[in-house]
């Protein structure tokens, strides 16, 4: 899946669709988790990827059990957890803030707001919908950033990361975003408007971030182009190796299902 990040003990996400191995041909051996993860529950130990789940919110207790490992080993590092603000609603969420001030954990964690989660709108699932205030009322600090400017974003994370390694505890980055396209296949879209869609597509980061590294020269004519390609091309290569993959043996299909060793 590539290489770990430096400096971070553990990534914990809620739901990832990446690994083409995993994705595409899920009974091949050669996916991140032998094909069994889908689209969410890959796992990577050798780069301290520790999988995304499934479960709305299931990914929080699990970051501050990462982080109080590192912590308690004295490594230096922090776990980072990505999760969207669906999952402030749910009682992990509420949980592991507490437990994560309270043990001064290293754990950074980064909410994606989309504004509607899967298909519900903040205003009709949260009375107060300033996220930073309710990871404050479990004395975490955070803060609130554009997450549609790629240079907001990484500021705000560097800055995060800084507390976190130094010392201070667990920290909270909301990062406001949008999602253009719908939840999934089976989703009709019924609680925004198109002309929303589109008026929120006027603040691409993609886009955005070229305009301005451009006008920087941090790009030069024909950059972004040629970075658009190699990821195509990226793609391509994932896909075929994918393709290509093995079937698991029948032999095998209980393989990590049941324990080899008999209780004593």
């Amino acid at each position: 899946m590539g290489k770990p990040l430096p400096g971070v003990d553990a990534v914990i996400v809620k739901r990832v669709a990446d690994g083409a191995a995993e994705v595409i041909a899920a009974p091949g051996v050669q996916g991140c988790s032998r094909g069994r993860g889908g689209s969410m529950h890959l796992f990577d130990a050798a780069t301290r990827f520790y999988g995304g789940n499934a479960i709305v919110g299931g990914a929080l207790p699990m970051a501050v059990g990462c982080a109080l490992a590192q912590k308690m080993q004295q490594r230096g590092e922090l776990t980072a957890c990505f999760f969207g603000e669906g999952a402030v609603a749910e009682g992990e969420f509420h949980e592991s803030m507490n437990l994560a001030e309270l043990w001064k954990v290293p754990a950074l964690f980064l909410c994606e707001n989309n504004l509607y989660a899967m298909g519900t709108a903040l205003e009709r699932s949260e009375a107060d919908t300033n996220l930073v205030e309710k990871a404050a009322s479990y004395r975490v600090p955070g803060k609130s950033v554009d997450g549609m400017d790629v240079i907001a974003v990484m500021e705000a994370a560097q800055e995060a990361a800084q507390f976190v390694r130094g010392g201070g505890g667990p920290y909270f980055l909301e990062f406001r975003t949008y999602r253009f396209r719908a939840h999934s296949m089976f989703d009709a879209e019924l609680y925004r408007s198109k002309t929303e869609v589109e008026r929120w597509k006027q603040h691409c980061p993609i886009a955005g971030f070229v305009k301005r590294a451009t006008a920087a020269g941090w790009l030069a004519a024909g950059d972004s182009e040629a970075i658009e390609a190699e990821v195509a091309r990226e793609v391509e290569r994932a896909v075929a190796f994918a393709e290509a993959g093995t079937w698991e043996p029948v032999a095998e299909l209980t393989r990590d299902v049941y324990t080899a060793r008999s209780p004593s």
